[in-house]
Order: C-alpha cells, then sequence, then structure tokens
C-alpha cells in the first residue's frame, strides 16, 4: 500500500512541477490539381436519315449535358476523342467557343471557375462521302484534365 501511495504522490506532483515549453512550427500545404466531369446526359446512338446524308450532316442541338469541378488555378481541359466513320468531323459549340474534331484528338480549354461548372454541348456531325442512312454509336467521348 506505500508503494501504491508514493506512486499516486509522485504521479500527482510531477505535473503541477513540470515547466513549459513553446516552439515555433511551419506548415506549408500543396493543393494537387483536380479536376471532376460528370456526364448527367449524352446519347449511346445517333440516327442518320436520308435527308442528312444528302444535306451532309446532322445537327444535334443540345445534346451532351455534364457538370465540372475544378480546383486547377490554371484552369482545365475538356478533351475529345477523334471520330470514326461514318462521320468526317464533328464540330462541338459551347458558350461561344466551337472546336472541330477530326481524326485526332481536340481540346477546349477552360479558365479557372470557383465551383461547379454546367454545361450543355451543341454537336454538329458532318458525315464521310461514304455515310449512309442507319443506326451508329455515338461518336463523342469527352473527359477533362487539369492543366
Amino acid at each position: 500500500m506505500t508503494r501504491a501511495l508514493i506512486l499516486i504522490i509522485a504521479c500527482v506532483a510531477v505535473p503541477a512541477a513540470a515547466g513549459s515549453f513553446s516552439a515555433q512550427m511551419q506548415v506549408s500545404v500543396r493543393v494537387i490539381p483536380r479536376t471532376i466531369l460528370n456526364v448527367d446526359r449524352q446519347p449511346t446512338t445517333v440516327q442518320i436519315t436520308a435527308s442528312d446524308v444528302a444535306r451532309g450532316y446532322v445537327d444535334i442541338p443540345q445534346i451532351i449535358a455534364f457538370r465540372i469541378r475544378s480546383n486547377a488555378i490554371n484552369g482545365y481541359t475538356l478533351q475529345f476523342e477523334p471520330v470514326n466513320a461514318p462521320f468526317s468531323r464533328a464540330e462541338i459549340a459551347w458558350n461561344g467557343t466551337v472546336v472541330v474534331i477530326r481524326n485526332e484528338s481536340s481540346w477546349m480549354i477552360r479558365e479557372y471557375h470557383r465551383g461547379a461548372t454546367s454545361g450543355v454541348l451543341n454537336v454538329r456531325l458532318l458525315l464521310a462521302p461514304t455515310a449512309r442512312p442507319g443506326s451508329y454509336p455515338w461518336p463523342i467521348r469527352l473527359t477533362a484534365a487539369s492543366l
């Protein structure tokens, strides 16, 4: 019991006798740029009619709806994969900017914007001379990346 009493007294006495110490600490944080794209609406196929073939293109207004959120202070890109037959190219329009997609990837550069941004893309699909009426897989693939 004496040992237990000495141990209790020692534990109580030590904090009372302890001094204080202070030091400055410097902390830095590096925010990694991140851009997140959510495609809310995009078709899986496109129908080409005989009238479309005669005209040489298909206009599809407000066909792709998306939301994008980015913390990248340098901005971000919307990237589009190349289009294939029966399409010779695609013209994508958003907020006054038009991107033409052919057989190579294309992109649209956007400035940093705090919070989320919503968008709706208008698409014109230009048909190759060999195009025929029918149902085809949707040719536009969209991704986003931080700059």
